[in-house]
């Protein structure tokens, strides 16, 4: 079975096709820049039990990255959603996340760099919750936006700025809400309001970045089709000058969109990448999507190749007992897998790729 991988040029209409995916394949060049995002970061109960390394006694998370972390060795930046508060005691699951600061340290070991922190769970666990989340992301030099110890840091900090050669990347992130739960006076969590994101995104074009992309956590949980807020936000982001937008919140995948102009592909959205890795197993919700974005200047233009990878988090009991978690991308599976999984994997798949193509092939018919 082969993965899907989407390819386009701002000059040129899009294709979808079907290619093998191989590790290491992206190839540097000049004046390119090579990002991979992924989808929700998530810590149920029976995740952080099965984090537990009693030989150690730590928390041990690199397994669970082991097979994903190749296909991040050749990316300038791998971009994640934090969708937990982190701290060193009184770890929690849904409904409330608390998940041992290890697990953004292995996040970080296995190729991680930046990572948004506000989501409907961002204040699960208070001020104390955000406040010790930013503690550890900057103790182990992970660069993160969305939540701000306060509005001094807030003003300064978002957006996030990271740069390779030419290239000057603006990343802005925000959420729906808190689940309810209001953020402590003084701190702030980055919410979806078109007021603020078109002033940031503005400063962004004053401050000279080269690229734009706004992560939103979005959507309504389970659907696999973005609802009608979400496409007209979509539209608002690109018009007042976002590149590329990037979903998360309905731990499903939903489809990628291509904004254009003429014949100009003009920016992307991608409205929900998934779980990438969660206690979740009912079907759509076991795995997620990695989308892997070179951007490249050619003649003072910037130019898109894009892939998408998928994943399937497999959650096997294993022999004492424990129920671990591990990210399967696609062509390492066949040896990992037991006879259930197999199915289930390859459901995932099949119900993803559906997805994917789902808006791409109803534009391809109009043609």
């Amino acid at each position: 079975m082969k993965i899907s991988a989407l390819y386009f040029l701002l000059t040129l209409p899009f294709h979808v096709v079907a290619q093998p995916w191989i590790v290491g394949d992206t190839v540097s060049e000049p004046d390119s820049i090579h990002l991979f995002f992924v989808g929700d970061i998530m810590q149920h109960e029976a995740q952080i039990k099965g984090a537990w390394e009693q030989t150690g006694q730590e928390y041990n998370y690199m397994p669970c990255f082991q097979y994903i972390a190749p296909y991040w060795e050749k990316a300038d930046y791998v971009i994640g959603n934090l969708e937990t508060t982190l701290s060193n005691r009184n770890f929690s699951g849904y409904p409330q996340f608390c998940a041992p600061w290890h697990l953004a340290r292995d996040l970080k070991r296995s190729g991680i760099d930046i990572l948004t922190t506000n989501n409907n769970h961002s204040c699960d666990k208070g001020a104390d919750g955000i406040r010790n989340t930013i503690y550890y992301l900057d103790s182990l030099n992970i660069k993160h936006t969305g939540t701000f110890n306060d509005s001094a840091s807030w003003k300064i900090q978002h957006p996030l700025y990271f740069r390779q050669g030419p290239f000057k990347i603006a990343l802005l992130s925000y959420t729906y809400g808190t689940n309810g739960i209001s953020v402590t006076h003084g701190q702030v969590v980055s919410i979806i309001d078109t007021f603020h994101m078109a002033r940031e995104i503005e400063k962004a074009r004053l401050d000279s970045a080269t690229n734009i992309i706004v992560c939103m956590h979005w959507g309504i949980e389970y659907e696999t089709l973005p609802d009608t807020k979400q496409k007209r936000l979509a539209a608002f982001l690109h018009k007042c000058g976002a590149d590329i937008v990037i979903g998360s919140h309905p731990h499903v995948v939903q489809p990628i969109e291509y904004h254009t102009e003429g014949k100009d592909t003009t920016g992307v959205t991608i409205y929900s990448l998934g779980n990438f890795i969660s206690n979740q197993s009912k079907r759509y919700t076991n795995g997620g999507i990695g989308l892997s974005l070179k951007l490249i200047r050619k003649q003072g233009k910037t130019h898109y190749q894009m892939q998408y990878l998928s994943s399937y988090v497999y959650r096997p009991v294993e022999s004492d007992g424990i129920r671990r978690y591990y990210v399967i991308p696609e062509p390492d599976a066949s040896h990992i897998l037991g006879e259930q999984d197999k199915n289930l994997y390859k459901q995932f798949f099949n119900d993803t790729d559906k997805i994917i193509n789902h808006i791409a092939s109803k534009l391809n018919a109009k043609k």
